[in-house]
Protein backbone atom coordinates (compact mmCIF):
# COMPACT_ATOMS: atom_id res chain seq x y z
CA UNK A 1 0.00 0.00 0.00
CA UNK A 2 2.79 2.40 0.86
CA UNK A 3 4.61 1.72 -2.42
CA UNK A 4 1.37 2.21 -4.38
CA UNK A 5 0.67 5.48 -2.56
CA UNK A 6 4.19 6.68 -3.40
CA UNK A 7 3.90 5.74 -7.07
CA UNK A 8 0.30 6.92 -7.58
CA UNK A 9 -0.31 9.70 -5.04
CA UNK A 10 -3.24 11.17 -6.97
CA UNK A 11 -5.05 7.81 -6.83
CA UNK A 12 -4.93 7.48 -3.04
CA UNK A 13 -7.27 9.66 -1.00
CA UNK A 14 -6.63 8.04 2.39
CA UNK A 15 -5.20 4.92 3.92
CA UNK A 16 -5.58 2.46 6.80
CA UNK A 17 -2.47 0.44 7.62
CA UNK A 18 -3.35 -2.69 9.59
CA UNK A 19 -0.39 -3.87 11.68
CA UNK A 20 1.83 -2.93 8.73
CA UNK A 21 5.46 -3.71 8.23
CA UNK A 22 7.28 -0.42 8.41
CA UNK A 23 9.53 0.68 5.56
CA UNK A 24 13.14 -0.32 5.98
CA UNK A 25 15.70 2.51 6.19
CA UNK A 26 17.99 2.68 3.15
CA UNK A 27 21.08 1.72 5.20
CA UNK A 28 19.33 -1.37 6.55
CA UNK A 29 18.33 -2.39 3.02
CA UNK A 30 21.95 -2.35 1.86
CA UNK A 31 23.05 -4.41 4.86
CA UNK A 32 20.30 -7.02 4.52
CA UNK A 33 20.43 -7.31 0.70
CA UNK A 34 23.47 -9.61 0.67
CA UNK A 35 22.08 -11.75 3.50
CA UNK A 36 18.66 -12.12 1.92
CA UNK A 37 19.91 -12.84 -1.61
CA UNK A 38 21.08 -16.34 -0.70
CA UNK A 39 17.95 -17.12 1.23
CA UNK A 40 15.67 -16.18 -1.68
CA UNK A 41 16.49 -19.34 -3.66
CA UNK A 42 15.80 -21.57 -0.67
CA UNK A 43 12.62 -19.72 0.29
CA UNK A 44 11.49 -19.68 -3.35
CA UNK A 45 11.85 -23.45 -3.48
CA UNK A 46 10.01 -23.86 -0.17
CA UNK A 47 7.29 -21.53 -1.45
CA UNK A 48 6.84 -23.58 -4.64
CA UNK A 49 6.78 -26.83 -2.65
CA UNK A 50 4.26 -25.47 -0.15
CA UNK A 51 2.07 -24.11 -2.92
CA UNK A 52 2.10 -27.49 -4.67
CA UNK A 53 1.39 -29.23 -1.35
CA UNK A 54 -1.50 -26.85 -0.73
CA UNK A 55 -3.23 -28.19 -3.81
CA UNK A 56 -3.11 -31.58 -2.09
CA UNK A 57 -4.77 -30.31 1.10
CA UNK A 58 -2.10 -28.49 3.11
CA UNK A 59 -4.06 -25.26 2.61
CA UNK A 60 -7.05 -26.70 4.46
CA UNK A 61 -4.86 -27.41 7.48
CA UNK A 62 -3.48 -23.88 7.31
CA UNK A 63 -6.99 -22.41 6.94
CA UNK A 64 -8.24 -24.30 9.97
CA UNK A 65 -5.68 -22.48 12.14
CA UNK A 66 -7.65 -19.26 11.62
CA UNK A 67 -9.68 -19.38 14.77
CA UNK A 68 -11.43 -16.25 15.77
CA UNK A 69 -14.65 -14.97 17.22
CA UNK A 70 -16.24 -13.94 13.95
CA UNK A 71 -19.86 -14.97 13.50
CA UNK A 72 -20.28 -18.33 11.71
CA UNK A 73 -20.77 -17.10 8.14
CA UNK A 74 -17.87 -14.61 7.95
CA UNK A 75 -15.71 -17.00 9.99
CA UNK A 76 -16.36 -19.76 7.47
CA UNK A 77 -15.59 -17.35 4.63
CA UNK A 78 -12.26 -16.38 6.20
CA UNK A 79 -11.33 -20.03 6.80
CA UNK A 80 -12.31 -20.96 3.23
CA UNK A 81 -10.24 -18.11 1.83
CA UNK A 82 -7.23 -19.02 3.97
CA UNK A 83 -7.47 -22.67 2.93
CA UNK A 84 -6.73 -21.99 -0.74
CA UNK A 85 -3.42 -22.84 -2.35
CA UNK A 86 -3.21 -19.29 -3.68
CA UNK A 87 -3.50 -17.82 -0.17
CA UNK A 88 -0.79 -20.09 1.21
CA UNK A 89 1.48 -19.23 -1.72
CA UNK A 90 0.74 -15.52 -1.18
CA UNK A 91 1.62 -15.75 2.53
CA UNK A 92 4.91 -17.46 1.74
CA UNK A 93 5.69 -14.99 -1.05
CA UNK A 94 4.99 -12.12 1.35
CA UNK A 95 7.62 -13.56 3.70
CA UNK A 96 10.09 -14.22 0.87
CA UNK A 97 9.71 -10.72 -0.55
CA UNK A 98 9.65 -8.98 2.84
CA UNK A 99 12.95 -7.11 2.47
CA UNK A 100 12.17 -5.93 -1.06
CA UNK A 101 8.67 -4.87 -0.02
CA UNK A 102 9.99 -2.90 2.94
CA UNK A 103 12.44 -1.15 0.63
CA UNK A 104 9.67 -0.27 -1.87
CA UNK A 105 7.48 1.01 0.97
CA UNK A 106 10.25 3.43 1.87
CA UNK A 107 9.49 5.35 -1.33
CA UNK A 108 6.58 7.03 0.47
CA UNK A 109 8.18 9.78 2.49
CA UNK A 110 5.06 11.86 3.07
CA UNK A 111 1.29 11.61 2.75
CA UNK A 112 0.57 15.34 3.15
CA UNK A 113 -2.72 15.91 5.00
CA UNK A 114 -4.53 12.87 3.61
CA UNK A 115 -6.26 10.79 6.29
CA UNK A 116 -4.09 7.96 7.58
CA UNK A 117 -4.87 5.53 10.38
CA UNK A 118 -2.24 3.09 11.59
CA UNK A 119 -3.67 0.12 13.53
CA UNK A 120 -1.30 -1.89 15.69
CA UNK A 121 -1.96 -5.12 17.53
CA UNK A 122 -1.21 -4.69 21.22
CA UNK A 123 -0.46 -8.38 21.76
CA UNK A 124 2.87 -9.58 20.39
CA UNK A 125 4.14 -6.16 19.29
CA UNK A 126 7.68 -5.45 20.39
CA UNK A 127 8.66 -1.94 21.47
CA UNK A 128 10.61 -1.34 18.23
CA UNK A 129 7.52 -2.31 16.21
CA UNK A 130 5.37 0.16 18.16
CA UNK A 131 8.00 2.84 17.52
CA UNK A 132 7.94 2.03 13.80
CA UNK A 133 4.13 2.22 13.79
CA UNK A 134 4.32 5.63 15.49
CA UNK A 135 6.74 6.72 12.76
CA UNK A 136 4.34 5.52 10.04
CA UNK A 137 1.63 7.74 11.51
CA UNK A 138 3.88 10.78 11.01
CA UNK A 139 3.65 10.38 7.22
CA UNK A 140 0.49 12.50 7.33
CA UNK A 141 -0.45 15.58 9.29
CA UNK A 142 -3.98 14.10 9.45
CA UNK A 143 -3.31 10.78 11.14
CA UNK A 144 -4.07 8.59 14.10
CA UNK A 145 -2.19 5.63 15.53
CA UNK A 146 -4.49 3.25 17.34
CA UNK A 147 -3.12 0.32 19.32
CA UNK A 148 -5.67 -2.44 19.86
CA UNK A 149 -4.63 -3.76 23.26
CA UNK A 150 -6.49 -7.09 23.29
CA UNK A 151 -5.66 -8.12 19.69
CA UNK A 152 -2.77 -9.88 18.03
CA UNK A 153 -1.91 -9.54 14.33
CA UNK A 154 -4.49 -12.03 13.09
CA UNK A 155 -7.24 -10.87 15.46
CA UNK A 156 -7.38 -7.53 13.68
CA UNK A 157 -9.32 -9.33 10.93
CA UNK A 158 -10.25 -12.77 12.30
CA UNK A 159 -11.75 -11.70 15.63
CA UNK A 160 -15.14 -9.98 15.79
CA UNK A 161 -13.92 -7.11 17.97
CA UNK A 162 -10.67 -6.70 16.01
CA UNK A 163 -12.50 -6.80 12.68
CA UNK A 164 -14.99 -4.22 13.98
CA UNK A 165 -12.11 -1.94 15.01
CA UNK A 166 -10.46 -2.35 11.60
CA UNK A 167 -13.76 -1.68 9.84
CA UNK A 168 -14.33 1.44 11.96
CA UNK A 169 -10.88 2.75 11.00
CA UNK A 170 -11.75 2.31 7.32
CA UNK A 171 -15.08 4.08 7.84
CA UNK A 172 -13.30 6.91 9.70
CA UNK A 173 -10.91 7.46 6.80
CA UNK A 174 -13.72 7.36 4.23
CA UNK A 175 -15.71 9.85 6.31
CA UNK A 176 -12.72 12.16 6.60
CA UNK A 177 -12.12 12.04 2.84
CA UNK A 178 -15.79 12.69 2.01
CA UNK A 179 -16.26 15.50 4.51
CA UNK A 180 -12.81 17.08 4.10
CA UNK A 181 -12.64 17.11 7.92
CA UNK A 182 -9.65 15.92 9.95
CA UNK A 183 -9.72 12.51 11.55
CA UNK A 184 -10.89 12.18 15.11
CA UNK A 185 -8.13 10.63 17.17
Amino acid sequence: MLAFAAQYPDDVAGMVLVHATAPAPAAANQQTASRSAGSYNLMGRISALASTSARLGLGRLYGNTAFGSLPPRPGDEVRASLATADNLRSAIDEFVQGNASAEEAGALTGFADKPLIVLTAGIGSRADHITAQNQLATLSTNSAHRTIDKADHQALIADEQGAATTTQAILDVVSSVRSSQPLGK
